[in-house]
């Protein structure tokens, strides 16, 4: 199910190839699984996948040559900071920070092939996209903004936890304890999420009902391009806030790692920048 964003998503988190579950997947089968998932969303005629292919393969190309080595680089950064006994939460955040640059990057790479597609949405398309996205909303809610605060909390935790057990395997008491107060001290974090999300979401159907005209592009940009300027006023004091917290957990999850946590979390960049570093570009079609 795409979220939040539809085919936009899909797209953008997937060229971010570090933070991206496709990784090791090679560059000449992302095309498909991209097409894919923009298909469950918007139901794509024939004609719409014919146009939509191969811009998605001159995206591909593009990242393959311009943003797979940001990434390689990035994780090599990565690596050499955590691999420090003490790593300070202002690095971390620039680690972070990088991401969030990077995301930006793409958003503008992608933005007139998304412009180019939205416009040719149908009106039974459009209607399709808004009811994907309204029942991912529900299931959100349902999962993250029903439950008591407390139960949010908890469920935050764990969520953190199976995150980071692959990276550092098994986590100390220590680790948990500090886990559980970074939850806490997120509070209300979901139902802010949620509420952005939806305001973002509010702004793209506005967008959307104005598809067929000349100011379609110009109100499709700075949603794809400048998220932050859509934020809510809670968001925007939140985001900041949960980066610093992010940076700070880690920060003190890899002072209290030992030296299995070290190792382990060491392989797993290396072994993430030799899949990054074995994938093949295509050239570009003449």
């Amino acid at each position: 199910m795409i979220r939040i964003k539809g085919l936009i998503a899909a797209t953008m988190l997937c060229f971010t190839l570090s933070a991206c579950s496709m990784v090791g997947f090679s560059y000449k089968h992302m095309d498909w699984w991209l097409m894919w998932k923009i298909d469950d969303a918007l139901n794509l005629t024939s004609e719409q996948k014919d146009l939509l292919k191969p811009q998605l393969q001159t995206l591909l190309n593009w990242h393959c040559s311009a943003e797979l080595p940001n990434a390689i680089s990035w994780l090599e950064q990565t690596q050499q900071l955590l691999e420090q006994p003490a790593p300070s939460s202002e690095a971390i955040t620039q680690q972070i920070t990088q991401i969030d640059t990077a995301f930006k990057r793409i958003a503008r790479k992608v933005t007139p092939t998304a412009t180019q597609l939205l416009s040719s949405l149908s009106d039974e398309q459009v209607s399709d996209l808004y009811e994907s996205l309204e029942e991912q909303n529900q299931k959100d809610r349902e999962e993250f903004l029903e439950p008591a605060l407390t139960t949010q909390i908890s469920e935050r935790s764990t969520r953190m936890q199976e995150r980071l057990e692959p990276w550092l395997g098994k986590l100390r008491p220590e680790q948990v304890k500090r886990i559980d107060a970074w939850a806490a001290s997120l509070g209300q974090q979901n139902r802010i999420w949620l509420e952005n999300r939806a305001a973002w979401q509010a702004e793209l159907h506005g967008a959307l009902k104005v598809r067929n005209t000349a100011t379609f592009g110009a109100r499709l940009q700075p949603l794809l391009e400048s998220r932050e300027d859509f934020y809510t006023a809670d968001y925007k004091q939140a985001y900041p806030k949960a980066q610093i917290a992010m940076a700070n957990l880690l920060s003190d999850l890899i002072s209290q790692a030992d030296d299995n946590q070290h190792a382990q979390i060491s392989k797993r960049l290396s072994e993430l920048q030799n899949q990054l570093g074995q994938q093949v570009c295509i050239p570009a079609a003449p």
